[in-house]
């Protein structure tokens, strides 16, 4: 039992004591049925476990990796404010949520390492060191694995969150970043910035499936919730590669802005935000159309970016400006601006809902 189930629990049982605490003076076969019946506690727990849940779920928490500031910032989404600084090894750079939002992973290609934090605590629970360049970072929802794209060495680790151990090496294209795994079909995505292809592996077997032609060096990748479209943001050649992850296939490509650098699809899967570096917007691409729409003014050095859980809210990590934009998806506006710290970067995934 972890510490956030402990505590709740605990609470539970304090309250029902407190609220029993009139009929302390009834026989002890009546106090007994009150104080010790499983059956009440369990109703009771229950209830409340699934208020505390809902609550949860509706006020998220963003994990900024801050470059220049050697610390990760935690975010409350609830009230737009930070709540905790969490000190990593030099430059983290890439992130990930992990086993089920309980861990946030964060990359050090200098330290050459990754650090393991804990969503209740706000603590760095492990340092596991791996590669010469870890960068990238996804988890699967089905093992308890983080994959990493080592951007010197050419291959992606596995590793063993809670062994803290390197299971398998996976040779890739050259330079590899972005990584999405589709946890359905048990396949991993890896964009190669330097080889212009993303490769498909299978997760059973740690195999390359097949190495897929792109446009110019790919960096961020984006899945569809279907998991039926795969999206490369292609850095030099300014444009999104679509894939069919059926044919494993390129059959599209997307204008957007100047040096596309990481997306997300929202819940519907009709809509995709792309962070433009240079040009410091974000591109709403229409996926029905295969269509920029609209572009949102960011801020300085747009790099990672991320969508709660209801589709409501988008944050946009503001590499030049050391801080967050929060953009309503519904109004396509910036509704307010996070500061975090100096190089917020956060290149994956970094909202756990």
């Amino acid at each position: 039992m972890n510490l956030a189930n402990s505590l709740l629990l605990a609470a539970i049982h304090a309250s029902i004591r407190k609220i029993l605490s009139p009929f302390s003076f009834v026989p002890e076969y009546f106090h007994s049925l009150f104080i010790n019946s499983i059956k009440i506690k369990s109703a009771i727990a229950f209830f409340i476990a699934t208020l505390l849940s809902n609550t949860l779920s509706a006020n998220p928490n963003a994990y900024i990796t801050n470059q220049l500031e050697h610390n990760v910032s935690v975010v409350d989404l609830s009230n737009n404010k930070v709540i905790a600084n969490i000190s990593t090894g030099k430059n983290p750079a890439g992130v990930a949520v992990c086993d089920n939002g309980s861990k946030v992973i964060v990359s050090s290609p200098e330290e050459k390492a990754l650090y393991v934090l804990d969503t209740v605590t706000h603590k760095l629970l492990n340092e596991i060191k791996v590669g010469e360049g870890p960068l990238g970072i996804v988890c699967s929802k089905k093992q308890n694995r983080a994959y990493i794209a080592d951007w010197y060495t050419h291959k992606v680790s596995v590793v063993d969150i809670e062994q803290g151990k390197i299971l398998a090496e996976i040779s890739v294209g050259k330079s590899p970043a972005g990584l999405v795994i589709d946890d359905n079909s048990q396949r991993l995505y890896v964009a190669n910035r330097d080889s212009n292809s993303v490769t498909a592996i299978n997760l059973k077997t740690n195999k390359t499936v097949l190495e897929i032609p792109v446009g110019k060096a790919p960096f961020g990748l984006a899945l569809s919730p279907k998991g039926d479209k795969l999206y490369a943001m292609n850095v030099h050649s300014s444009d999104v590669s679509v894939i069919n992850t059926k044919t494993l296939k390129k059959v599209a490509d997307i204008a957007v802005g100047e040096w596309p650098y990481c997306a997300i699809v929202d819940p519907t899967g009709k809509r995709l935000y792309v962070t433009n570096q240079e040009d410091e917007t974000i591109s709403v691409v229409d996926l029905e159309k295969n269509k920029e729409i609209s572009k949102i003014d960011s801020g300085e050095t747009p790099e990672g970016i991320d969508i709660t859980a209801d589709g409501k809210k988008l944050l946009v990590a503001n590499w030049g400006e050391g801080n967050i934009s929060v953009i309503d998806t519904q109004s396509l506006k910036v509704t307010s601006v996070i500061k975090t710290g100096k190089g917020s970067r956060s290149f994956g995934r970094f909202i756990v809902n």
